[in-house]
């Protein structure tokens, strides 16, 4: 699709900015330009720190096309954007979202959403997936804030950030044989998790930031030839990497951001006719993020969100480093003011406690249309008759069973004991 824009633009005199975030996407988006019988003579495609260091050497762009633009609110991007004023904006991303809460409103002035995940699986322009993860949630310690959703700090009560189940037992278990990327939550951890499947005669490599440019492509060409089956790495191959036979992700990385969790967990489901893409999640990101299929409020995130600010953490000022492009900043930023990379604390220390644990099948979460008809969105509480559609009401929209008791008129009489008698039967029915 971005080829096809970049080539009718072309084709009316145009001159495109093309930027990207990996240096390593250059060579790929290339290739892909020139099969689509692209001009490239009038495309200029860089990463985004080169194209801030060489603006003055650029031809003004018609078109400033940005690849993985949730990171456009960074520095860089900002920079090119406010040099070339008069240049049209577009930018692609599968997950608009930034975990400041800050919108991309003051970048684009439009959203266009294309079709759901569910969608695309069921129109085959991505595979279909199973999902296999640890039930692990203590949902006594879950609570709901006034929105209906999970409170961060509950849910990091009841799931622990740690590694569920033995990864190289349950990739021979699930996934033996398959080209598979894995994720860990650090370099030394991901280093040592490919010794763990070099051990047992499986052939795995890391590649890191740090790897030296020749073996780092010489690692993916291995990968991608099938030579290497397992691929270690932290953040390396999450976004825009292109492996369509890749038939299984391992996520050994809890995340809170939905960013990474969708780029990383989605990276096995590039379509390939009859592929059934695996996603082992052995961290539990699942039950934090949803299922890659679930569906999100793109809008709602693209105008932002007012998010609330941590005092204690705000009082707590040092510096860190981003691993992203290495650069020294207040440790109070929400991300690397350099780069827009969000750094993440994945615990105190560099290693996970590791658990037994059992994987099961995770299913969908599939919509039910009962409770569908009865969101605020298709009913209003005027059009409430029975106890039955109170009830209902009250589920589809993440209501407590008390707002029943006191909007109910023949409920609002009756004490608490009568009231969880009456609603006992809706409770075991639905």
């Amino acid at each position: 699709m971005i080829a096809e824009v970049v080539k009718k633009a072309v084709e009316k005199g145009g001159h495109i900015l093309f930027i990207v975030h990996r240096k390593e996407l250059i060579m790929q988006i290339t290739h892909t330009l020139n099969t689509h019988g692209v001009d490239l003579n009038h495309v200029d495609i860089l990463s985004e720190k080169r194209a801030r260091n060489i603006l003055q050497e650029l031809k003004p762009p018609t078109i400033i096309l940005t690849d993985e633009t949730h990171h456009s609110r960074a520095k860089t991007y900002t920079e090119i954007y406010e040099y070339f004023p008069k240049a049209l904006r577009l930018g692609f991303t599968a997950t608009p979202w930034r975990s400041n809460g800050k919108g991309f409103t003051d970048i684009y002035n439009e959203i266009v959403e294309g079709p759901s995940v569910e969608w695309l699986i069921k129109n085959k322009k991505l595979a279909d997936y199973d999902y296999k993860s640890v039930v692990m949630a203590d949902t006594k310690k879950l609570k709901k804030s006034s929105t209906g959703d999970y409170t961060k700090k509950s849910m990091d009560e009841a799931i622990p950030k740690a590694i569920y189940g033995d990864i190289v037992e349950n990739y021979k278990r699930y996934a033996n044989g398959q080209k598979t990327i894995l994720y860990a939550h650090s370099v030394e951890a991901s280093k040592d998790i490919a010794k763990e499947f070099q051990e047992q005669g499986i052939s795995a490599a890391h590649a890191d930031a740090n790897t030296k440019d020749l073996e780092r492509e010489q690692i993916m060409q291995d990968f991608r030839n099938g030579t290497i089956k397992v691929l270690c790495n932290v953040d390396l191959i999450s976004e825009g990497f292109d492996v369509p036979d890749c038939t299984c992700v391992i996520l050994a990385r809890p995340t809170d951001s939905l960013v990474l969790f969708m780029q990383q967990a989605m990276r096995s489901m590039r379509y390939q006719p009859n592929k059934k893409a695996l996603i082992i999640d052995h961290v539990g990101n699942y039950a934090r993020h949803g299922l890659p299929d679930t569906k999100h409020n793109w809008k709602k995130y693209f105008n932002g969100i007012k998010k609330r600010s941590n005092k204690q953490d705000a009082n707590v000022i040092g510096l860190t480093s981003c691993n992203e492009c290495f650069g020294v900043y207040d440790n109070t930023l929400p991300v690397c003011p350099e780069c827009g990379h969000e750094n993440e604390t994945i615990a105190e220390s560099s290693e996970l406690k590791k658990v037994d644990a059992e994987l099961t099948d995770i299913k969908p979460f599939k919509v039910d249309y009962t409770l569908k008809r009865y969101s605020k969105e298709n009913i209003s509480q005027s059009d409430l008759e029975t106890l039955e559609d109170y009830y209902l009401y009250a589920k589809a929209n993440n209501y407590k069973e008390t707002w029943v008791k006191f909007n109910y008129p023949a409920c609002s009489r009756m004490n608490f004991p009568q009231f969880y008698a009456e609603i006992k039967p809706l409770r075991e029915k639905i």
